[in-house]
């Protein structure tokens, strides 16, 4: 589900009688609606939820069933979204947590920039009980979130982490109540959309280059980045809105979301 008011694109994965488990049409419908959110420039930040009472249980039963009698199958193709497209989308994306956040679900959060939960919130990537690698890109996504030995124990044991271990760990920002979890989630984003496009999506590209920059580099390039920035318009708008006692009026920014892999 899509919908988008405030700043805010509210993608809903909704498939609560299955959990919310991925398969190809959710797969799809996700594309979609980063896609729609990317290009729209009234929306600022995306809001990513589970309808009912997870988030994401992982694959679909039948899409694994079918996937381990031949990778061609109809239903198959649960990876079909690109969650490096996530990760570059030049947009703040919030994962509000309830319950099973399971496999590629867990990918699907972890590609997020901030991971929100709520109190019944639970984490597993079960791979090594199925004979699989961690998917999505979760080994890079878990090790730069809670550091390698954090997430080489979740990852080599498959176990299940609460909610309050996961904000110990890193993995999540904040842990909420679950009665008006919701609300209070649209509310986070709603204030997290009035920082600037611009430096929502310089920010983002400056944490995901950490990994690769060492801090002379990563130095420089923001250097580079503030003498461009301190010349336009986001910088001049907020200094005169602060002076004048109102809100800032920032330029919208339209993006792009990689489409999925083919799935020829």
């Amino acid at each position: 589900m899509y919908s988008a008011a405030g700043g805010v694109a509210q993608i809903t994965l909704n498939r609560p009688d299955r959990l919310n488990a991925s398969n190809r049409a959710l797969s799809q419908g996700l594309t979609a609606a980063f896609t729609r959110a990317a290009v729209d420039p009234q929306v600022r930040v995306v809001l990513l939820a589970g309808a009912g009472r997870a988030f994401c249980a992982g694959a679909d039963l039948q899409v694994l069933d079918e996937i381990s009698a031949g990778p061609d199958a109809a239903h198959s193709g649960s990876n079909g979204l690109r969650y490096d497209g996530i990760t570059r989308l030049e947009k703040p994306v919030v994962a509000a947590i309830r319950g099973a956040c399971a496999g590629i679900g867990l990918a699907l959060a972890c590609a997020a920039d901030i991971r929100i939960a709520a109190e019944d919130a639970v984490f597993v990537a079960p791979f090594v009980k199925l004979g699989l690698p961690a998917e999505g890109g979760l080994a890079w996504l878990l090790s730069h979130a809670m550091g390698p030995g954090n997430a080489a124990e979740l990852l080599l044991s498959a176990r299940r982490m609460g909610a309050g271990e996961a904000l110990a760990k890193g993995l999540v920002a904040h842990v909420l109540p679950v009665e008006g979890f919701g609300s209070a989630m649209l509310a986070y984003a709603q204030d997290l959309a009035s920082g600037a496009p611009a430096s929502f999506a310089a920010i983002k590209k400056q944490i995901f280059q950490a990994a690769t920059h060492d801090f002379a580099t990563a130095q420089d390039h923001a250097a580079t980045l503030a003498l461009t920035m301190l010349q336009g318009h986001d910088f001049r708008e907020a200094v005169a809105a602060r002076r004048e006692g109102r809100v800032p009026a920032f330029a919208p920014i339209a993006g792009r979301f990689d489409p999925p892999v083919s799935e020829g």
